[in-house]
């Protein structure tokens, strides 16, 4: 998430910029980013026809399948098995794309090239993902995520085949060897020093058309442009093909706020005692102090940490679904090591964001877990999510970087990590990320990832019990309520849909964050008429079905296509299909509820 100060950052795709709450600073972060950023183009347009929607050349990207179900029995009885689910989901998965590959602009042998990237098995679906490969060479930027219901259909399938490429061999003898792709990167970024780096072969089919064999370069930079990088080489001639800035930032909050200060008293920011700085109330200089107060002090609440680590006599926050640590400037205490085990700070504590963070991470990855039984964890590492409450040198921003499956927060004007709206809007995009296997989508057209983020951290305020505001308070469908709608930032709404059309009043404002704020209104429209739970797992599910250039339409049909595959009634999916295409104007199509036999 980028903290907007009341103004509008344009966007490519997938790109997201810091946004400083200075503008000077803003306005030469953005040109540096946008100076840097090569070959980077907007989604195409895509015409919706029949059961999906196709790309311009007739390709599908988006397809609701209604007819598909597997020719051989025994593969359907082996869904049954758990210990065959997996494989059986693959198998199904290619006999299905070898009987449809030219809709998805390919041929029998070039479904036989695919690799399966990853499978994930949902409650009652699976979701295998396929990359295409040439002379087993990953095609860069392709993506099949076909999802097989544990009946043996095929249900739903979204793509992004690279289509038109000529099976030449790679002749890596006139390649330029993989550190002196590095090397280039790093030139073409002005860096000298980086934190990772990793590099790998791809076919790469430029916007020209012209078909590349290529270096594709990630990096994170210690030194120059922020970012999480991925740069695309001619691994003959070493010309930048494309460069694009990947990591996804957000603006962060809060012993520990369990909402936010101004949601648990009722009150408005502002008022004695409110604000983040007493000394200078009104001010919205990003580089001051915090300071305590009686009234943000009253508005802790006590809560327990869960699976805290014991070791050696000291206590730290790393449990099995967070994990506090340091690992970005500034180098501090927020990730508090000590002797005891009651972590009771005001919010002038180095430590108190940390513990604060570390509650909302821990409380909502139970919640997605075990509450709603939807499995996500990062793929990155093992263990719980990792954050560091302080980081991006204090900066007013806060950012999720896909690469690494970290999140981190800054410290401008309000902490973010103060601040819960702002941590679950960072995790949103870590699960969004997860979820996918690291195909999240966040383009300044469509905004999915920041709507996902608002969506799941405004669900999760309004579900608290020691939230004041109710829904015919304006601030209810307010989020980052302590961190924005102040001096600092304007914050942004779960209402955004009211008066506003898809695509017409979405797809061009220049910010995904601007852009979101549809995504995370229709759903949670869809959240107020069949309950949290329900639309949250449901959601949450239908994300699992999507690629990264999926738009806000195709996102919206594979949620409520996910919602017949976890055989929810007619009466659910239609209130779904009513918050989609009345509330909002997503137009999609609603399927039939399965019949209970059908559905065993």
């Amino acid at each position: 998430m980028i903290k907007m100060s009341l103004a509008l950052i344009s966007s490519s795709i997938f790109t997201l910029v810091t946004l400083s709450a200075e503008a000077g600073s803003t306005a030469k972060s953005n040109d540096l980013i946008n100076s840097l950023t090569v070959g980077v183009t907007p989604l195409p347009e895509l015409i919706e026809s029949g059961n999906g929607l196709y790309r311009a050349d007739g390709v599908a990207e988006i397809v609701s399948e209604d007819n598909f179900r597997t020719a051989d029995s025994n593969l359907a009885k082996n869904l049954k098995n758990s210990e065959s689910k997996k494989d059986t989901s693959i198998v199904i998965a290619r006999e299905y794309l070898k009987l449809n590959a030219s809709k998805y602009g390919l041929n029998t042998d070039d479904i036989d090239e695919l690799k399966v990237t990853d499978t994930r098995l949902n409650e009652t679906f699976s979701v295998v993902r396929f990359e295409q490969r040439i002379n087993d060479v990953p095609v860069y930027g392709s993506e099949i995520a076909v999802t097989v219901t544990y009946d043996g259909k095929v249900t739903f399938v979204a793509s992004n085949t690279v289509t038109g490429l000529a099976k030449i061999k790679f002749s890596t003898g006139k390649f330029i060897e993989k550190e002196k792709a590095i090397e280039v990167a790093k030139k073409h970024l002005g860096v000298a020093r980086l934190s990772s780096k990793k590099a790998e072969l791809v076919i790469f089919k430029a916007e020209d058309l012209r078909q590349y064999d290529a270096w594709q370069v990630k990096l994170i930079p210690k030194d120059g442009p922020k970012g999480d990088w991925e740069i695309i080489i001619d691994a003959v001639s070493g010309k930048i093909l494309r460069s694009e800035n990947r990591v996804m930032h957000a603006k962060g909050t809060a012993k520990v706020y369990k909402t936010d200060p101004l949601a648990f008293l009722g009150k408005k920011y502002g008022i004695p005692g409110l604000v983040d700085n007493t000394t200078n109330p009104t001010s919205a200089n990003t580089a001051q102090s915090p300071t305590d107060s009686p009234e943000l002090t009253s508005a802790r609440v006590a809560v327990t940490l869960e699976d805290i680590t014991l070791k050696d006599g000291n206590y730290s926050l790393a449990g099995l679904y967070a994990v506090c640590s340091d690992f970005e400037p500034p180098t501090d205490s927020a990730c508090p090591v000590q002797n005891k085990q009651d972590f009771d700070f005001t919010r002038t504590h180095v430590s108190f964001d940390g513990v604060n963070a570390y509650y909302a991470i821990d409380s909502y990855m139970r919640y997605v877990n075990e509450a709603l039984n939807v499995k996500v964890m990062p793929y990155q590492y093992k263990g719980g999510v990792q954050f560091d409450p302080h980081g991006l040198n204090g900066d007013d921003n806060s950012h999720f970087i896909p690469s690494t499956g970290r999140v981190a927060f800054g410290q401008g004007g309000v902490d973010d990590a103060e601040d819960v709206a702002v941590v679950i809007h960072e995790l949103g995009h870590g699960i969004h990320d997860w979820l996918t296997r690291g195909n999240a989508g966040n383009d300044g057209q469509n905004g999915i990832g920041e709507g996902t983020g608002d969506y799941l951290a405004a669900g999760y305020l309004r579900d608290k019990q020691e939230s004041k505001w109710k829904p015919t308070d304006t601030e209810y469908q307010w989020v980052m309520r302590w961190d924005g709608h102040n001096p600092f930032w304007g914050g942004r709404v779960t209402n955004w849909n009211v008066g506003r059309t898809y695509p017409k009043d979405v797809v061009n404002t220049g910010s995904p964050h601007t852009a979101g704020q549809y995504w995370s209104s229709c759903n949670m429209a869809a959240r107020d008429r069949i309950g949290a739970k329900e639309m949250d797992k449901v959601f949450l599910n239908g994300l699992s079905k999507t690629v990264r250039t999926t738009n806000q339409k195709g996102a919206a049909q594979a949620i409520i296509d996910a919602a017949k595959d976890m055989k929810y009634t007619q009466d659910q999916i239609n209130k779904i299909a009513e918050a989609y295409n009345t509330a909002c104007t997503y137009g999609v199509t609603v399927p039939k509820a399965l019949d209970p036999i059908e559905g065993e």
